[in-house]
Order: structure tokens, then sequence, then C-alpha cells
């Protein structure tokens, strides 16, 4: 009886093992080991340049010369703003352009700015302004010539105004100007005050219709003239800043036959990206042979050169022929599973032999 009870001690503490080391499945090792892949690390993206740091770097530049450092101005900073948001909204087209024509002194005058200077020659006033992802990279292409480095840093500026705005690229504006001593307008602004309101009606009677409409002010944009199709209409784009007027005269129309061949109403809006047929039945012209593409001839081969990379993946391959496993493979892979096996077979194999022997008999 003894016998079998060590006999089922013996098989339940082999089965035990088994269980707890199970063999693993063997895999064929590989010549090719993937590389450690690191968590993907994010690439810092640039700091979005600030009017604040701008003004911060334009009077270090000041302080550095031993002039007087430059007071932000509020009118400034909104003709700074308004200016910069035209920049994005045109990408780049309207560059000092300011909408009825009016120049900065006009447009600081107009706004109450009191500006000094010989306000027939527009004023002690100056506008900087570029296409750049950092303020270190503004100040920097702004050294690159005498008039923008004098904005920055002239005897004659009081007042400091600048702003950032991005569409396209990130434009950067720069505004500095000299206020009068008695901080009140000069005596010749009285009549540059006269005339920019009559300038402003005629312009702003259009612009009014804009603003009603969520669209920004005009501004002078060069109009560049399209080619005829082939069936004949010119078909113009509209750019931010064009206005009817400057489209018509560029193609050499009038208003009244844009808007007929348009169908506008009498006092049309037009606005960025509207299509606008400007001539019917024109003469396409001839292609320049300069401009035309060539072509690659036909038939020509071409040869590409595939270089096979290993590569890792944990998805499926079933179906997919597998490597066949060694016997290093299986042991190395289940090493520890094998000697918990043969330990096991060693103690069964003395519990056996301990079984096996017969009690000596007395006498």
């Amino acid at each position: 009886m003894k016998r079998i009870w060590t006999l089922a001690a013996l098989l339940f503490l082999l089965t035990g093992l088994l269980g707890l080391s199970p063999l693993a499945r063997v895999e064929a090792s590989s010549a090719f080991s993937p590389p450690w892949q690191d968590s993907p690390t994010e690439t810092p993206q640039p700091s979005v340049p600030t009017a604040g740091e701008l003004i911060a770097a334009v009077n270090a530049e000041r302080a550095l010369r031993g002039l007087n450092q430059l007071t932000t101005n509020s009118i400034l900073m909104q003709v700074a703003a308004d200016q910069a948001s035209a920049l994005a909204a045109s990408e780049g087209a309207i560059g000092h352009e300011r909408p009825c024509g009016m120049t900065l002194g006009q447009d600081l005058l107009r706004r109450g700015f009191p500006l000094s200077g010989a306000l027939s020659l527009d004023g002690y006033r100056s506008e900087n302004w570029v296409a750049a992802p950092t303020v270190k990279d503004a100040i920097t292409a702004w050294f690159g010539d005498e008039p923008h480095t004098n904005t920055m840093i002239s005897d004659h500026r009081s007042d400091i105004g600048a702003a950032v705005a991005i569409s396209d690229q990130t434009y950067i504006v720069l505004e500095t100007a000299l206020s009068t001593a008695s901080g009140q307008m000069q005596y010749e602004a009285a009549g540059i005050l006269t005339g920019v309101p009559m300038t402003v009606t005629v312009c702003y009677g259009e612009a009014t219709q804009y603003a009603a409409n969520s669209l920004l002010p005009q501004y002078s944009v060069p109009v560049a003239r399209a080619t005829a199709m082939p069936n004949g209409d010119v078909v113009h784009e509209v750019k931010y800043g064009q206005a009817l007027w400057s489209i018509a005269i560029q193609y050499g129309t009038t208003i009244d036959n844009l808007r007929q061949l348009n169908n506008l109403p009498s006092t049309p809006v037009i606005y960025p990206g509207q299509m606008l047929v400007v001539q019917r039945n024109a003469t396409q012209p001839a292609p320049d042979a300069h401009l035309t593409p060539s072509l690659p001839a036909a038939n020509v081969g071409y040869d590409f050169v595939i270089t096979p990379i290993a590569t890792y993946t944990a998805t499926s391959t079933a179906g997919a022929p597998q490597p066949t496993a060694s016997t290093g493979d299986f042991v190395q892979q289940n090493g520890m599973t094998l000697a918990i096996l043969f330990v096991s077979f060693v103690v069964l194999l003395f519990g056996f032999g301990v079984m096996g022997r017969k009690k000596p008999r007395d006498g």
C-alpha cells in the first residue's frame, strides 16, 4: 500500500512540474535582429514670435547704441496689427500699401497720433515688415540695409508698435514714429486731416459694403492679366486688395461691362478667390517656345534600384514559409523546462528504487 501512495505522490509531483513549466513554442532564430524602438520623440516646434518680443529686441538694440527706449503706443500697435493682418490675408502682396492709397503718416494722423517732422514729407515715421519665423531672423534681415535699420535705431523716434500675423508664413511688422514734444497735432496737420477724409469718403464708399459683408478693406494691389482659355473666355481670379475699377482698368474694360458679364448687382461686391469673366471671344496667344516644357520621349526606359530592407512586424504571417527550428534553438528556448524535467526524472527514478528495495527480515 505504501508503494502505491509513493508512486502516486511522485506522479503528482511530476505532473505539477510539467504544468508549471510548459515547453515553449520553438521558433528559428533569425540573422536579423529588429532594432530597439525608442518611444517616438516629438520635434520641438519653434514658438510663435510676439509683438512684445519684437519691441524688447528693438529697444535692446537701441540700448547697445546709447539711444532712448521707445514707448509702446496704442495707435502704432493698431496700425501694425492692421498691416500684419492685411499682409497675412494677401500673403505679402500688399507690401506697405494702405487703404485708399494713404501714406503711413496720413494713417497715423487720422488715427490721432501727434506726428512730428515735416508732414509734407510724411513726418518722422517708418515701417518694417518681413516674413520670418523668429524675431531674431526679422532683426537680422532688417539690419541688412540702411532704411530698415533706420526704422529701429533712428534718433528721431519716440514711440513703437509691433504685430505678428500668420497665414502661409509668419509676418512680422514694426512701426516707429516721433511724436511732437507737446503731444499735440502740428498746425500743418489740419490740412492733411481735411484732405484725408475726402479721399477716404470716395474709397470707403466701397469699403463700407465690404465691411457689411465681413470682408477686409480694399488695398491697392497690382492686377496680373489672365490669358484667354480655349473657349475664348478671359477669366480673372480676384486677389485680396483688388477692386472692380482696378481690374477694369487693367483689362481695358469698364465696371459696367464686368457687371453684365458676371450678372453682378448694381452695387457689386467682389471677394478674394472669385472668378470674374472679363472678356468673351478673345484670341488665345500663341505659346512661347521658351516657356513650353519639354516632355520626355516615348518608350524611354527608366531603371529603378530597389534596396531590400529587413523589417520587423508584429502582424500575423500565417501561410508564409517559416524557417526550420534547429536542436540548438529548442535547447536555448526551453533550457529551464528541460532542467526541471531532468530533476523530476531523477527524483522519479530514486522513488522507484526506494520502492523496489525489499525490507530485510530479522533473524
